[in-house]
């Protein structure tokens, strides 16, 4: 397993706050890996033990939908809700870290994309050995996840205001 560079792994949010020695333990649990354009990273409900992080390209993240396909009859669609790039240093998958095997998205590549990944038994490992770091990570994560979580509740508010004046009127 080739280490990825302090470097490359600095500019990522997750790490932020660790110490150049400590995140030289993470890059030695870190590997590579590319998907070309077009393939499939993560599938939804699917199970996975990796987080990815993006390092160079463009993925896009997908949710199935449900539909009405006719009068009595649904189907479901693939609705895209964001697109992430590797200037922006994304990391997706992370919920894996936290126990849930279950993919709640399917992540595509838009373009050829570079990968670091992680697989959760290589990070609990490295927690077992290095609290600090198990604990600095999973804080960042959880602030993120806090964020994301109080953004759904505001646009919850906003689709179901929507909804009642539309039924209302």
């Amino acid at each position: 397993m080739s280490e990825v560079s302090v470097q490359k792994l600095k500019d990522f949010s997750l790490f932020k706050g660790l110490s150049v020695e400590e995140l030289g333990r993470v890059s030695r649990i870190v590997t590579t890996g590319e998907k070309e354009a077009g393939a499939t990273i993560i599938s939804e409900n699917e199970p996975g033990n990796e987080l990815f992080l993006l390092e160079d390209g463009v993925v896009e993240i997908l949710k199935t939908l449900t539909i009405v396909t006719s009068r009595n009859e649904f189907g479901a669609k693939e609705r895209s809700f964001i697109r992430m790039t590797g200037e922006n240093h994304c990391y997706f998958g992370e919920m894996v870290l936290f126990g849930k095997k279950e993919r709640s998205a399917t992540v595509k590549a838009v373009t050829k994309c570079q990968l670091f990944i992680i697989k959760d038994s290589d990070f609990l490992s490295l927690c077992e050995q290095e609290p600090r770091i198990g604990y600095i990570v999973l804080t960042n994560i959880a602030l993120i996840l806090s964020d994301y979580l109080r953004r759904a509740n505001e646009d919850i508010i906003k689709l179901t205001t929507a909804l009642s004046l539309a039924l209302s009127g």
